[in-house]
């Protein structure tokens, strides 16, 4: 399952991720989801998030600020599940950590970038376990 979610940028596609996924972690069917965006966006992302989807535990930044913080995250994800938001090149970094986890929602913001299918990053997001929906964003056109 999946789509794209496709329109002009300031529209709220954010808000509208966000919505789907407060409503989907209240229903109990999903516990795990990653957010992968352009770096700069990651904190716009994980406040929106909070703004959100206050009551879902573990909205959680995942980037270069130590392997240990982000051992710690993957385990706590694993463990009690939440929402890890990250970038396009931490999925290429940590494919390995990120493809040991079964996703529920993997969103891709600005997914444009992802539509060439021999660039690494489009195999690092295309070998992601997703046992549910794949989204991908875009405010440009495709």
């Amino acid at each position: 399952m999946g789509g794209v979610l496709g329109d002009d940028m300031g529209l709220g596609k954010t808000v509208q991720v966000a919505t789907l996924c407060k409503g989907l972690f209240d229903s109990g069917q999903i516990r795990k989801v990653l957010i992968v965006a352009p770096a700069t966006m990651k904190t716009y992302w994980q406040t929106e998030l909070f703004k959100w989807c206050s009551d879902v535990q573990n909205v959680m930044q995942f980037d270069d600020k130590g392997r240990q913080t982000r051992e710690k995250q993957i385990k706590l994800l694993k463990k009690e599940g939440g929402i890890l938001v990250t970038s396009y090149g931490m999925v290429t970094g940590e494919r390995m950590n990120l493809s040991d986890i079964r996703f529920d929602i993997v969103c891709v913001d600005e997914g444009h970038r992802a539509k060439n299918i021999n660039t690494e990053l489009r195999k690092n997001l295309v070998n992601l376990r997703v046992k549910g929906i794949r989204l991908s964003l875009s405010g440009t056109p495709i």
